[in-house]
């Protein structure tokens, strides 16, 4: 009766220990895949928030010329963390969302340039390239 005992305590013990293990990976994974979360909606929003200052630079340069009718082509990423972006310009400012979550996106006013221009235009990033116009007192982005 005492062999057989001993006998159910060692595989008691070998499937505890056995368990334990793969608690440990279960929950290694899991933080893991948080981590890897974490970084990607980091690194999308840094990518964006560069993004939106270099269009922003272009439209602050455009406004300051003395031209009335200019434009200027701006080549950006097609992508961001394998998805497409958008970039809307309007009176109250620029917003840059990617797509097609919508859940991270950028945004800034216009710097007060909406008192003296009006703006507006939508552009999606899979061509690689965006055309930012000034015709008088508009700025239009395309």
């Amino acid at each position: 009766m005492i062999m057989k005992s001993k006998g159910q305590i060692l595989v008691f013990e070998q499937v505890l220990l056995f368990s334990i293990g793969i608690i440990i990976l279960i929950t290694s994974f899991a933080l893991f895949i948080m981590y890897q979360n974490y970084y990607i909606t980091e690194t999308a929003q840094d990518q964006l928030t560069q993004v939106k200052e270099y269009v922003l630079s272009h439209i602050i340069k455009l406004c300051e010329e003395s031209d009335l009718e200019t434009s200027v082509v701006l080549t950006i990423p097609e992508r961001i963390g394998n998805s497409f972006y958008r970039i809307s310009m309007s009176n109250i400012g620029i917003n840059i969302t990617l797509e097609p979550e919508g859940k991270i996106n950028e945004f800034s006013t216009l710097y007060g340039l909406n008192e003296t221009f009006s703006f507006s235009g939508m552009v999606i990033s899979d061509k690689g390239k965006i055309v930012i116009y000034k015709k008088r007192n508009s700025i239009i982005i395309q």
